[in-house]
């Protein structure tokens, strides 16, 4: 038997408060001397016995009331024996199995994985306990693959058939809620509560070292065990896959496309790791060695190409290390088909210089799938609503003269996802007039130089860069000079980013997003030094300006009509672009998922993956990497579990061989003694006031008309004070 509230049982001699209060309160006896006992003799001789009897009725039940209703407040939980009582006392356990990525581990002194030991003691307690006990598990990561472990059941086979599908994720544990959710189960299977609770974990102090916050406690009579699953010492360090991206822009056939990695040493030694990459397209992986200093950070690009249009996915691992549940990501992506690059308005191809072969050398896209293709501004809008080109290249003469219908639909076709270039015709007038209020652009006059100045990276961070930077994150622009440009005037709301400039305070060329689209305008007209056309930069003369050209029509910085983010595992795709309520959740390789539903309960995503998001006639590409923490090598070896606060629990180390017989004797769960004990109270309250009524006693009095042992009944006489003292 157990007491939620001890306090009062060490009131429990206040029942006592009546007796003493009787035996204080006596009357003392006095002699007095009378002249005869004939009323004395003639009281019925039950009378005394009678008043004497319910006194002592009167007493006990007083006694009795307060003493129930202290054990009442004392709240009584009857466990254990109460089954043989017929109170209660069946078995209540819940197995809290920890699955989160430091469990793919080796146990200490064997070849199993910590999770495969966890899940042979779990399968060891169950099979412990008693016929007819109930028992629940519970994950400390919730996983969407395992099915549905939730719910309180007396099914053994059941729950042992729950525990073969418990898979390592690649996510970090959340002790609280898994604590929260078996404390509901335990109160599920008893209105008393009670019962036990076992966590079968390594106790890595990245889980379980901060204190967690609970709504609730346990319970009073609820007893927590952790097994600690002991993990084996690895000689090598932990290089965790911190994070993979594809380029922020439109995928074409064929073409390169690097994949740059981060990854992190998180031990205190150098490493020498094998980063393998493989697609849908290819056979074998391809291998590359990196050398990692120790807790140092590193960023590896390797290349990646789609051969054919269509969803495309990559995944990449590494070798080599200590540690093997953060080595994985993927990667998914769709490769478009080849692009349309339109040239609107001008005179020719000749207005815009050489940027039509820097797109196709060829010019049919058959070298870079970027064709190009001219036509006047009245064939805008059916070449739009045709074939929406990958990117509408115009002059800043055009874009100044546009009407209000052409402008209106250039600002649609690049909101929705277009790509639009506006730059200076090689050899012609300068552009008169104002371009559309949208772009927040425009040019001002034409600035000649004396000599030719350098070109400088303004904004070195922009993903436009993406192609052109290093290992190191540095812009590999190699210069240029220019000689004459219109210096860009930008708005300041329209959020551009200026890309090469001349000078401290003029921009030569900038880029900004809008909607789904991008809009790029420069100053410069790109054409090569030739007779009869006036010189403006060595850009064109660069090897890295076919790179340069690129980001103008794949859209570097817009993100496209698809996206690509990233998560890691443990989370949920809360941030995505669409408005949509519905969406889907398709595994294109990695973690099987296959889910639709609102969009305010898209499931938690635990292990690496590629999917597509699909809201509607949106398409977002998810990677979900591993957890980098679940790579530490610190835990917890104590006999207290920080995290577990104040709540009392026990910590013993896990073997294949331990049985839990003892843990399971405190496992019993029984009936809460409150209610009986208030309705014994109130049946206690009533007897006290039935005794104590006045119209009890007049009704025990004898009458006057009945005579007693054959004397005749008197006349009644007047009493003196002396005698009613005696009588009393």
């Amino acid at each position: 038997m157990i007491s939620g509230a001890t306090i009062f049982l060490y009131l429990l001699p206040l029942a006592a408060a009546p007796v003493v209060f009787h035996l204080l309160m006596r009357r003392q006896r006095k002699r007095i001397l009378f002249s005869t006992k004939m009323f004395f003799d003639r009281i019925h001789p039950q009378l005394t016995i009678h008043r004497k009897l319910r006194e002592w009725l009167l007493l006990a039940a007083r006694t009795l009331l307060i003493a129930l209703l202290l054990l009442g407040l004392a709240q009584l939980v009857v466990t254990g024996a109460g089954s043989a009582l017929g109170l209660g006392g069946k078995q209540v356990a819940v197995v809290v199995l920890d699955n989160s990525g430091s469990m793919a581990g080796r146990v200490q002194g064997s070849e199993k994985t910590k999770l495969e030991t966890a899940v042979v003691g779990a399968r060891a307690l169950l099979g412990n306990m008693e016929d007819g006990a109930q028992a629940g598990i519970v994950p400390l990561v919730t996983d969407l693959e395992a099915g549905q472990w939730g719910g309180i059941t007396s099914e053994r086979d059941l729950l042992l058939d729950s525990l073969n599908e418990a898979r390592v994720t690649q996510a970090a544990g959340d002790p609280a809620a898994a604590m929260r959710q078996a404390i509901a189960l335990l109160k599920e299977a008893s209105s008393a509560g009670g019962g036990s609770i076992h966590v079968f974990t390594d106790l890595q102090a990245t889980e379980w070292q901060a204190p967690q916050t609970l709504s609730e406690g346990p319970g009073k009579n609820v007893h927590v065990f952790f097994h600690r699953v002991p993990t084996a010492q690895t000689d090598l360090p932990n290089v965790c896959l911190v994070q993979a991206a594809l380029p922020p822009q439109r995928i074409l056939p064929g073409q390169p496309y690097p994949v740059e990695l981060l990854l992190r040493n998180q031990g205190d030694e150098d490493i020498e790791i094998r980063v393998n990459m493989q697609t849908q397209d290819q056979t074998t992986p391809k291998t590359t060695k990196v050398v990692l200093a120790a807790g140092a950070s590193e960023r590896v690009r390797l290349g990646f190409r789609a051969e054919s249009p269509g969803y495309h996915w990559i995944r990449v691992w590494i070798e080599g290390d200590g540690f093997r549940a953060d080595n994985r990501a993927s990667l998914s992506c769709i490769c478009e088909p080849t692009g349309d690059i339109y040239f609107a308005g001008g005179q020719g191809a000749a207005d815009f210089g050489v940027l039509p072969l820097a797109f196709s050398p060829s010019g049919d896209g058959r070298d870079t799938s970027l064709a190009p293709r001219f036509g006047g501004l009245a064939s805008l809008e059916e070449r739009i609503r045709s074939k929406s080109p990958l990117l509408v290249v115009l002059t800043w003469s055009d874009a100044c003269a546009l009407d209000t219908k052409t402008a209106e639909l250039l600002e649609t076709y690049t909101r929705q996802g277009g790509n639009l270039l506006i730059l200076p015709t090689v050899a012609g007038p300068q552009p008169s007039g104002k371009p559309p209020a949208w772009l927040g652009a425009d040019v001002e006059n034409l600035t000649v130089l004396p000599e030719a100045a350098p070109l400088v990276v303004r904004d070195g961070t922009s993903e436009f860069w993406s192609d052109l930077r290093g290992p190191g994150g540095r812009v590999r622009f190699r210069g240029g000079l220019v000689k004459q440009y219109y210096p860009l005037s930008l708005k300041d709301d329209a959020q551009y980013q200026p890309l090469l400039g001349v000078g401290e305070d003029r921009v030569a060329l900038a880029v900004r997003r809008l909607g789904d689209g991008q809009v790029t305008v420069s100053g410069m007209a790109f054409a090569a030094r030739r007779e009869g056309v006036p010189e403006w930069s060595t850009l064109p003369m660069q090897r890295h300006f076919l790179v340069l050209v690129r980001p103008m029509a794949l859209g570097a910085v817009s993100g496209g009509v698809r996206n690509h983010l990233s998560l890691v595992a443990g989370n949920a795709p809360r941030s995505l672009p669409a408005k949509e309520d519905e969406l889907t959740i398709t595994t294109l390789v990695g973690g099987q998922v296959d889910w639709s539903g609102p969009r305010d309960r898209v499931p938690t995503l635990v292990r690496e993956g590629a999917y597509v998001v699909r809201m509607g006639t949106h398409e977002t590409f998810l990677s979900v990497m591993p957890s980098d923490t679940e790579g530490g090598t610190a835990f917890l070896a104590g006999s207290a579990v920080p995290a577990m606060g104040k709540m009392p629990h026990e910590v013993r180390d896990l073997s294949d061989e331990q049985d839990f017989r003892d843990e399971l004797q405190s496992a019993s769960v029984g009936i809460e003694l409150y209610m009986p004990l208030l309705l014994l109270a109130i049946a206690a309250f009533v007897a006290e006031g039935l005794l104590a009524s006045p119209s009890l006693r007049r009704k025990r009095q004898p009458t006057d008309s009945k005579e007693h042992e054959g004397h005749p009944t008197p006349k009644p006489a007047a009493a003196d004070s002396s005698r009613e003292e005696v009588l009393s």
